[in-house]
């Protein structure tokens, strides 16, 4: 079956034509098929029918057309679905409706334009615009309902002409285009868009006289209907045709092809750290993957270490360190802020322009971003990754290309190269660390405080730049003093006032990819013990089994939350000491309240609802 809505309404069956000859009748089938297989209320089809004012035996009375309309549809593999107490579908393949069609064509001439298959999406948009016969439904008395689906579609395909001859100019055609824009702004006399174009067209044959008349002519509709100045591009152009600007040219679509259809490289890095301290080794073996000749897949260095332990800022130095060996951009995105739809729109963004047309579905946009990436060297650095779904649409595809991702828990990621694991700083690199922010003269005075500082922190970066930052705005406080306000970990976070945020964020983003139940158990396991836990002590104080305790606590390790005690033997039967940094127990502690609270202060409520759950 063929349903044709964009011209008169005709409906055929192989060589026959069926079309319904009632007025209502006419108006029901064309509403159903311009919403193919999807339910239409019964309320909008009786508004369509009669207005907002229908008669009271209205319902009946559509039940009855819809009886009419399926003996029509007898002979064919179309059915009229009735849902009850909600309305009917027409079951028909989108491609046998021509708005159907011309939508699809519509979306592919886009997505061809955006990957730069100039030629292919002006093919497709002039097939899309030969589907249409005249003014959809022209021959159909519409109501309300159809009236806006109309004018819907009329602006849909007013777009996409003047898409079309953007596409046209941007080849050069402006030959062949000259008497299609004459007419198209005889038909659309205020639109901007097709005046621009027919003004450039003229410039580019070297009419501008004439380019200058269209102005003053589209001008003066604007003024005299509409009360309304031409916009910013008409006047530049404009103002180009009349003091003959040499520049006028790149104001076209031409000058953006001449030019490449992708703009400069992005630059998309955070900025590094001043001064970085330590991961020596792991930095050498990291930046040793990435220099690495090309090969048949980018390479792929992932960092992972439980909160505080400085996965972003030792991605974002790496990065720093690497990025001359990618020449044709660096991308980044931070899933705890961004959804892998709105990272993948902002590194296309970055690519092609802040107003570049995009495809709809995020496969379409990875496989543009695939296609752009696949033989050019590009660096891809990725933040707060909880899972392969997240990831995969942003991966490019060039063996030339690099990707770092920060992980909070070990992905099984298809061609890794190398997996860096953050354990705690060594002695000397946390001293390192403290130095660079108290000063050496400082840290020298009290080695044995700051030393017992490191060891209160396990060394967690965070925590020790924190601490060394507080120290460094208090110069009348020694190291000894602020051990004596932290003797307490309820005080941890009042004194650690710059680590506050980033610890309870970073603890927060892991438990949001935990299963509800294992959260709730962290919460509960984290709070109630100070030393190493077996999987009997957790299913003792979680009232469980203890094979349900220790797939609780593998699930902790995994996502960073615990770590397996190294003092333990090997030949513990298998059974394992688990433990929680301090660190991770102060966060937990705080959070448990957010999430215990009957109605959560403002900052709790904004740590659990700022990122939705992975998937």
């Amino acid at each position: 079956m063929q349903v044709r809505v964009l011209g008169q309404f005709e409906v055929s069956l192989g060589d026959a034509r069926i079309t319904p000859s009632q007025p209502k009748l006419r108006q029901l089938f064309a509403l159903l098929a311009l919403n193919a297989n999807t339910v239409v209320r019964a309320e909008q089809l009786i508004e369509e029918l009669w207005g907002p004012e229908p008669p009271g035996k209205a319902l009946g009375t559509l039940q009855t057309y819809m009886s009419h309309l399926r003996r029509l549809l007898d002979d064919s593999a179309v059915s009229v679905l009735h849902t009850r107490h909600v309305g009917y579908a027409l079951t028909l393949p989108d491609q046998d409706v021509d708005a159907g069609r011309f939508a699809g064509m519509v979306s592919r001439g886009r997505s061809e334009l955006d990957s730069g298959h100039v030629e292919a999406a002006a093919e497709t948009f002039r097939a899309a615009l030969a589907v249409w016969r005249g003014s959809a439904l022209s021959d159909v008395d519409v109501g309300p309902v159809l009236e806006h689906h109309i004018r819907s579609l009329e602006e849909t395909k007013v777009g996409v002409i003047d898409q079309r001859m953007e596409v046209e100019l941007m080849l050069g055609h402006h030959h062949q285009v000259i008497n299609d824009l004459s007419t198209l702004v005889r038909d659309y006399p205020s639109h901007e868009g097709l005046h621009v174009k027919l003004m450039m067209a003229l410039h580019l044959l070297g009419r501008r006289s004439e380019a200058l008349h269209v102005f003053q002519r589209i001008r003066s509709t604007l003024v005299d209907d509409l009360g309304l100045e031409p916009g910013q591009q008409l006047q530049q152009v404009h103002r180009g045709l009349l003091v003959g600007n040499p520049q006028l040219e790149a104001l076209t679509p031409t000058g953006a092809l001449r030019t490449g259809s992708w703009v400069d490289p992005p630059a998309q890095l955070p900025a590094d750290l001043p001064v970085f301290v330590g991961r020596a080794v792991e930095l050498a073996a990291a930046e040793s993957q990435l220099q690495q000749p090309a090969r048949s897949a980018p390479a792929v260095v992932s960092v992972v270490g439980p909160p505080g332990s400085g996965k972003t800022a030792f991605s974002t130095h790496l990065a720093h360190r690497v990025r001359a060996r990618f020449p044709h951009g660096q991308l980044h995105a931070d899933l705890a802020e961004q959804t892998p739809v709105e990272a993948l729109t902002g590194f296309l963004r970055a690519i092609r322009g802040p107003r570049a047309q995009l495809p709809d579905s995020i496969e379409e946009r990875s496989h543009l971003l695939r296609g752009w990436t696949a033989e050019r060297r590009v660096l891809v650095l990725v933040d707060n990754a909880v899972s392969t779904v997240e990831l995969a649409p942003l991966m490019p595809s060039g063996g030339g290309c690099a990707v770092i991702v920060s992980c909070r828990t070990r992905l099984p990621l298809r061609g890794t190269s190398l997996a860096v694991d953050l354990l705690p700083l060594a002695e000397d690199e946390a001293l390192e660390l403290l130095g660079s922010v108290i000063g050496w003269r400082r840290l020298r005075a009290e080695l044995p405080p700051a030393r017992r500082l490191i060891r209160l922190f396990d060394a967690s970066p965070m925590a020790l730049v924190a601490a060394a930052n507080r120290l460094a705005i208090r110069p009348h406080w020694t190291i000894t003093v602020l051990l004596d306000r932290l003797r307490h970990r309820r005080d941890w976070l009042d004194e650690l006032v710059n680590a506050r945020v980033d610890l309870i964020n970073s603890v927060e983003l892991s438990c949001r990819s935990l299963a509800p139940a294992h959260r709730n158990a962290f919460f509960q396991l984290a709070a109630s013990v100070d030393e190493p836990l077996t999987t009997l002590g957790a299913a003792a104080l979680l009232g469980c089994d203890q094979r349900t305790a220790e797939a609780i606590l593998e699930s902790l390790v995994e996502h960073q939350l615990a770590t397996v005690d190294p003092a333990q033997p090997e030949s513990f039967a298998g059974r394992f000491h688990y433990r929680f940094s301090p660190l991770v127990r102060v966060a937990a502690s705080s959070l448990s309240q957010f999430a215990a609270a009957p109605a959560p202060p403002a900052e709790a409520n904004d740590l659990w609802i700022r990122r939705a759950p992975s998937a």
